[in-house]
Protein backbone atom coordinates (compact mmCIF):
# COMPACT_ATOMS: atom_id res chain seq x y z
CA UNK A 1 0.00 0.00 0.00
CA UNK A 2 1.68 3.18 -0.75
CA UNK A 3 2.00 6.13 1.43
CA UNK A 4 2.69 9.82 1.25
CA UNK A 5 2.31 12.48 3.97
CA UNK A 6 0.32 15.47 3.28
CA UNK A 7 1.35 19.24 3.71
CA UNK A 8 -1.38 22.01 5.20
CA UNK A 9 -2.87 23.07 2.11
CA UNK A 10 -3.42 19.62 0.11
CA UNK A 11 -5.43 18.59 3.27
CA UNK A 12 -7.40 21.19 3.27
CA UNK A 13 -8.19 21.48 -0.29
CA UNK A 14 -9.35 18.15 -0.34
CA UNK A 15 -11.62 18.28 2.39
CA UNK A 16 -13.33 21.73 1.32
CA UNK A 17 -13.29 20.12 -2.54
CA UNK A 18 -11.19 23.16 -3.90
CA UNK A 19 -9.87 23.02 -7.62
CA UNK A 20 -6.80 24.39 -6.68
CA UNK A 21 -5.84 20.37 -5.42
CA UNK A 22 -4.09 18.67 -8.14
CA UNK A 23 -5.93 15.74 -9.81
CA UNK A 24 -2.86 13.60 -9.00
CA UNK A 25 -3.31 14.92 -5.36
CA UNK A 26 -6.79 14.47 -5.16
CA UNK A 27 -6.25 10.81 -6.67
CA UNK A 28 -4.24 10.18 -3.68
CA UNK A 29 -6.92 11.51 -1.07
CA UNK A 30 -9.66 9.67 -2.77
CA UNK A 31 -7.68 5.90 -2.76
CA UNK A 32 -6.56 6.93 1.07
CA UNK A 33 -10.78 7.61 1.73
CA UNK A 34 -11.63 4.37 0.14
CA UNK A 35 -8.58 2.27 1.98
CA UNK A 36 -6.19 2.42 -0.55
CA UNK A 37 -3.32 4.24 0.44
CA UNK A 38 -1.87 6.16 3.39
CA UNK A 39 -1.99 9.77 4.21
CA UNK A 40 0.51 10.71 6.94
CA UNK A 41 -0.51 14.27 8.82
CA UNK A 42 2.53 16.05 10.29
CA UNK A 43 1.78 17.56 13.93
CA UNK A 44 2.96 20.53 12.61
CA UNK A 45 -0.33 20.95 10.16
CA UNK A 46 -2.50 20.50 13.00
CA UNK A 47 -1.00 23.62 14.36
CA UNK A 48 -1.49 25.43 11.27
CA UNK A 49 -4.82 24.54 10.75
CA UNK A 50 -5.63 25.80 14.42
CA UNK A 51 -3.45 29.31 13.21
CA UNK A 52 -5.77 29.72 10.21
CA UNK A 53 -8.93 29.02 12.25
CA UNK A 54 -8.23 31.24 14.82
CA UNK A 55 -7.14 33.78 12.04
CA UNK A 56 -10.60 33.34 10.46
CA UNK A 57 -8.93 32.10 7.31
CA UNK A 58 -10.69 28.50 7.00
CA UNK A 59 -14.00 27.93 8.59
CA UNK A 60 -13.82 26.56 12.71
CA UNK A 61 -14.98 23.21 12.10
CA UNK A 62 -11.41 22.07 9.87
CA UNK A 63 -9.76 21.33 12.97
CA UNK A 64 -12.11 18.83 14.75
CA UNK A 65 -12.61 17.64 11.36
CA UNK A 66 -8.78 16.68 10.62
CA UNK A 67 -8.34 15.41 14.41
CA UNK A 68 -10.79 13.18 13.52
CA UNK A 69 -9.74 11.59 10.26
CA UNK A 70 -7.22 8.84 12.28
CA UNK A 71 -10.21 7.62 14.11
CA UNK A 72 -12.66 7.09 11.26
CA UNK A 73 -13.07 3.15 11.31
CA UNK A 74 -10.87 1.51 8.39
CA UNK A 75 -9.03 5.28 8.29
CA UNK A 76 -5.40 5.48 6.56
CA UNK A 77 -4.93 8.69 8.07
CA UNK A 78 -2.12 9.29 11.37
CA UNK A 79 -0.74 12.11 12.53
CA UNK A 80 3.14 12.10 12.73
CA UNK A 81 4.79 13.73 15.62
CA UNK A 82 7.38 16.45 15.80
CA UNK A 83 9.62 14.11 16.63
CA UNK A 84 14.14 13.83 17.59
CA UNK A 85 13.96 12.12 14.35
CA UNK A 86 12.17 14.94 12.18
CA UNK A 87 14.58 17.49 13.83
CA UNK A 88 17.08 15.54 12.71
CA UNK A 89 15.74 15.38 9.22
CA UNK A 90 15.30 19.13 9.34
CA UNK A 91 18.64 20.01 9.61
CA UNK A 92 18.81 18.40 6.00
CA UNK A 93 16.54 21.11 4.64
CA UNK A 94 18.52 24.41 4.07
CA UNK A 95 16.46 26.90 4.55
CA UNK A 96 16.62 28.44 1.04
CA UNK A 97 14.70 25.57 -0.19
CA UNK A 98 12.14 25.86 3.04
CA UNK A 99 12.00 29.71 4.61
CA UNK A 100 9.29 29.19 6.50
CA UNK A 101 9.49 26.72 9.74
CA UNK A 102 6.19 25.25 8.81
CA UNK A 103 7.24 23.76 5.30
CA UNK A 104 10.50 22.47 6.42
CA UNK A 105 9.00 20.97 9.45
CA UNK A 106 6.56 19.01 6.79
CA UNK A 107 9.54 18.44 4.30
CA UNK A 108 11.55 16.67 7.28
CA UNK A 109 8.63 14.59 7.74
CA UNK A 110 8.48 13.22 4.18
CA UNK A 111 12.20 13.01 4.72
CA UNK A 112 12.70 10.90 7.46
CA UNK A 113 9.50 8.38 6.64
CA UNK A 114 10.69 8.22 3.38
CA UNK A 115 7.78 8.69 1.89
CA UNK A 116 6.26 11.05 -0.95
CA UNK A 117 5.42 14.47 -0.02
CA UNK A 118 1.86 15.80 -1.34
CA UNK A 119 2.64 19.98 -1.95
CA UNK A 120 2.18 22.45 -4.07
CA UNK A 121 5.20 24.07 -2.91
CA UNK A 122 7.74 24.64 -5.49
CA UNK A 123 10.89 25.51 -3.73
CA UNK A 124 9.93 21.80 -1.74
CA UNK A 125 9.24 20.78 -5.26
CA UNK A 126 12.52 22.16 -6.64
CA UNK A 127 14.91 21.08 -3.97
CA UNK A 128 15.20 17.38 -4.99
CA UNK A 129 15.53 16.46 -1.79
CA UNK A 130 12.01 15.22 -1.65
CA UNK A 131 9.85 13.38 -3.95
CA UNK A 132 7.29 15.44 -4.05
CA UNK A 133 3.32 14.89 -5.89
CA UNK A 134 0.92 17.41 -6.96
Amino acid sequence: MSAYVTDTHALLWHLSGDPLLSAPAADIFCQTDAGLAEIVIPSIVLVEVVYLCERQRVPDDRIERILALPDQPGSRYRVAPLDEAVVRALRRIPRAHAPDMPDRIIGATALCLGLPLITRDSKLIGSQLLTCVW
